[in-house]
């Protein structure tokens, strides 16, 4: 039914788990979109900007459908959980392709591919650096999914006024697995440290309400603006290769050199344990900022120069 705007609770079936829902039909037709966000429960700039989207667009601003989901891991916001769901401790970004006779989250996951991937022809989705992460602002496009996703999704990518912009090779997370089923998907990064600000946020619905405009969805007199934020082709994901206190040497969004030092890890005694050199020229993404740090988590994350 177009000129419409519901709000209410999703529930999924064979699970305890809903999540908030506002679905906008326009006045006019046009592209069926989704903004989502709080896939990570703690990861709040992107949870706040969708919440305002929710308050501030009505259907006369809109062309075809707009879906917006400002908490995806809802359970998990309120419970203030690790940025996993609380029903069972899964993390929802790494549960795609889901599983409608699994767990709780994989079952969410598979619910999601359903009812929200396969309804939208394009995804954006809105992350942040979690409690212990400091990062730059920049976006990821697909660079795993079919041609045509890929163009589609890093044309998508040049409107966010962000540092730089990312191909990602991901295929197992909920943007990923969008473009896996052919659906052009980004992920906009804005936040750090479990914090939010005014700041960020008004950054963050700036962003989204620029893509909207490109891709037709939102009609409210602004024009579109193309930013064009530096590509990079690839990037360096590292994880921890041993417990100890980790020191980095770099701020997010400093330029690196192959070779250089990045960060040491040392026992709680103060011996080195391990130093972190980069494979390549490029850009930090992000970083872990605690100085605690465990074996197999996210230590630092690079861009790669092409």
């Amino acid at each position: 039914m177009e000129n419409q705007k519901v709000q209410h609770f999703v529930e999924v079936p064979g699970t305890t788990v809903s999540y908030p829902e506002t679905l906008i039909r326009g006045s006019r037709p046009g592209k069926r979109v989704t903004v989502s966000a709080g896939v990570h429960s703690r990861e709040y700039i992107g949870i706040e900007a969708v919440i305002r989207l929710t308050k501030e667009l009505e259907q006369d601003q809109v062309c075809g459908q707009l879906r917006l989901i400002p908490a995806i891991n809802y359970s998990g916001l309120i419970a203030r959980s690790a940025d996993v769901c609380p029903e069972d401790g899964e993390n929802l970004n790494r549960d795609f392709p889901g599983d409608p006779e699994g767990g709780s989250t994989r079952r969410l996951a598979a619910f999601l591919e359903k009812e929200v991937t396969a309804d939208s022809d394009f995804l954006i989705d809105l992350h942040s650096g979690g409690f212990c992460e400091a990062l730059t602002p920049h976006i990821y496009f697909h660079g795993a999914a079919a041609p045509e996703v890929n163009r589609q999704s890093e044309a998508l990518s040049a409107y966010a006024d962000v540092t730089c912009r990312v191909r990602s090779t991901a295929k197992n997370g909920f943007y990923s697995y969008a473009g896996q089923l052919g659906v052009p998907a980004i992920i906009l990064e804005r936040g750090d440290c479990g914090l939010w600000s005014e700041k960020e946020v008004e950054e963050d619905l700036a962003d989204v309400k620029n893509l909207l405009r490109y891709l037709g969805v939102l009609e409210d007199g602004v024009p579109c603006v193309r930013h064009d934020a530096q590509l990079y082709p690839t990037g360096w994901y590292e994880d921890a290769p041993v417990s100890g206190c980790w020191y980095p040497a770099k701020k997010p969004g400093d330029p690196v050199e192959k070779g250089e030092v990045l960060g040491r890890i040392c026992d709680i005694f103060g011996k080195e344990l391990f130093v972190y050199r980069a494979k390549d020229r490029g850009k930090i993404l992000y970083q872990t900022v605690s100085l605690g740090i465990e074996e197999g988590s996210p230590m630092v994350a690079y861009a790669v120069e092409g």
